[in-house]
């Protein structure tokens, strides 16, 4: 006759402060002990754990002494698996369509005062293929989708760096068009190739990819433009006014066609390329060479403008005519009388180089000043290094 099993009893509060949620009886088909089926009292731990008894007992040093070789765990009780064929009928499916993750990971919803807008950021789909992953019993596994990274661009330029995928836009409406690096994008395969799908999910799920829209962008070059077009400048002419053809602003190329009637027409185009290369300058870490962290002018555009010859440091002036004494003969003008130079500049805002220092011609006070001091920085005393 079976032994009878009492009812499982009740926690008191002393076996739940040493941490027991539940006492209980089992008949057997749940746990083993020492390799063999258990069938008894046995109590739960908050922590899930399962173990011989009803009561959990707090050893002190003594009973620690005598029983050393009855360590705590050898009260554990293991849990029978329960044996479950792995078929590929056997899928953990998700509660949202496919259609739903497919805009999880390429929409975006932004909230701006009140009013939701919702754009496209990205053009990832699922390939069809899976990535079962298993816990520690045959019954836990779980499928996870693997997307399509056919649509990534792949940069492989030394001065495109960004660890991350970039998302180029040409206002809300357009299809993005996304950019990775080749060491990147390795790393996003890699992670597939080695069964770790979590990360490259994560990678290219919305909200960790980089949206730059160039709309405005191109938007704010033209309005640029137009303002550089209107200045005082002719440009239905080859005559002598002084301006400045912008041939290439950061990416976007001007392609100027010019014609005696029309002056200059841009026809521009855009270089991706050149925007990558910047945006990994922004996001890279600073160089420790504070000098280095400026990016050279030419490397932002390419300008075009009159071409004059610069004076040499060790030419002061342009030759002009000679001054005439009464009877005809040539005079050199006092040094006193224009300083630093000595004579008058040729025309306003002519440039010269003088004793170390750029100076400027200005013709309205006829008056030699230094080099961008226009407002009150010019030379009137007899000592040409006497002001700051």
């Amino acid at each position: 006759m079976a032994r009878k099993i009492k009812p499982s009893t009740k926690v008191t509060r002393r076996q739940n402060r040493l941490g027991v949620s539940e006492i209980k009886t089992t008949t057997g088909g749940e746990y083993t002990f020492n390799g063999k089926e258990f069938i008894g009292y046995y109590h739960l731990m908050k922590d899930g754990t399962a173990m011989i008894g009803r009561k959990h007992r707090k050893r002190n040093k003594r009973i620690l002494l005598i029983e050393r070789r009855r360590k705590s765990e050898d009260l554990i009780l293991q849990p029978i698996p329960k044996v479950i064929e792995r078929t590929e009928d056997i899928k953990v499916t998700s509660t949202k369509s496919d259609k739903s993750n497919d805009l999880e990971t390429n929409t975006r919803t932004e909230i701006v005062e009140g009013d939701v807008s919702t754009y496209k950021v990205g053009t990832f789909s699922k390939d069809g293929g899976v990535i079962t992953l298993f816990g520690d019993y045959e019954q836990n596994q779980v499928d996870v989708p693997t997307y399509d990274l056919s649509n990534l661009n792949v940069i492989d330029d030394p001065d495109v760096t960004f660890d991350f995928v970039l998302s180029i836009k040409d206002g809300e409406e357009s299809i993005p068009k996304m950019y990775v690096t080749s060491e990147f994008y390795n790393a996003l395969i890699r992670n597939y190739n080695n069964n770790q799908p979590f990360q490259t999910n994560d990678i290219i799920n919305e909200k960790n990819i980089v949206v730059v829209d160039i709309k405005p962008l191109k938007q704010k070059v033209e309005d640029l433009r137009v303002e550089e077009l209107s200045l005082d400048i002719n440009l239905s002419n080859d005559g002598d006014k002084k301006y400045v053809e912008i041939l290439r602003n950061l990416f976007v190329n001007s392609n100027y066609q010019k014609d005696d009637v029309n002056g200059l027409n841009p026809t521009p185009t855009y270089t991706i390329l050149e925007l990558l290369r910047y945006i990994s300058w922004v996001v890279s870490k600073p160089a420790q060479n504070y000098d280095d962290r400026l990016i050279p002018a030419e490397l932002l555009g390419d300008f075009k403008g009159k071409e004059e010859t610069i004076p040499s440091e060790t030419e002061p002036s342009k030759k002009i005519e000679d001054e005439k004494d009464d009877d005809g003969n040539s005079t050199n003008p006092s040094p006193n009388l224009y300083p630093p130079i000595g004579r008058r500049g040729v025309e306003d805002e002519e440039e010269v180089f003088y004793n170390g220092r750029a100076w400027e011609w200005n013709a309205d006070d006829e008056v030699w000043e230094k080099l961008g001091t226009r407002d009150g920085g010019g030379f009137r005393g007899n000592d040409p290094l006497d002001r700051d």
